[in-house]
C-alpha cells in the first residue's frame, strides 16, 4: 500500500518537474522574441533598411561588417548603421566589437533576431 503511495508522489513530482521545465522554456523563448521585436520597434525606416542589409552581410550568426561599404552601396550614411547596431546591443540582441579600419564584428547573441527580420521582411 505504501509502495503505490510512493510511486504516486514520485509520478506527481516527475510530473510537475516535466511541466515546470516547459514553462521555463516557453518563458525564455517569449523574452526573447519580445527583446528582438522592441529592438526592431526602436529602429527608424532607414536603420530598419541598414539592419536587412547589415544581416544579409553576415554569414549565419557572426561575421564581419564594414559600415562604409554598406553605407555606400545602399546609399545611407554610416551613422545610421552604427545607430542600428547600438539598439540592437543595447537590447541584449547582438555583440559587435569594432577593429578599427577593418570593419565591426558582430555576433548574433539572439536567434530569434533572423526569424524577426524575415517577417520584418514580409510586410
Amino acid at each position: 500500500d505504501s509502495d503505490i503511495i510512493l510511486t504516486e508522489y514520485g509520478a506527481t513530482f516527475i510530473g510537475m518537474e516535466i511541466y515546470r521545465s516547459k514553462n521555463e522554456k516557453a518563458e525564455e523563448e517569449a523574452r526573447k522574441r519580445a527583446a528582438v521585436q522592441m529592438a526592431l520597434e526602436t529602429l527608424s525606416y532607414s536603420e530598419q533598411e541598414a539592419v536587412e542589409h547589415i544581416f544579409d552581410e553576415l554569414d549565419g550568426d557572426e561575421g564581419l561588417l564594414v559600415a562604409s561599404k554598406i553605407a555606400d552601396r545602399v546609399g545611407i550614411t554610416r551613422s545610421v548603421i552604427v545607430n542600428a547596431l547600438r539598439k540592437f546591443e543595447s537590447a541584449g540582441v547582438i555583440e559587435s566589437r569594432s577593429l578599427g579600419m577593418k570593419g565591426t564584428y558582430i555576433r548574433v547573441l539572439n536567434d530569434r533576431l533572423f526569424e524577426e527580420l524575415d517577417r520584418l521582411r514580409a510586410r
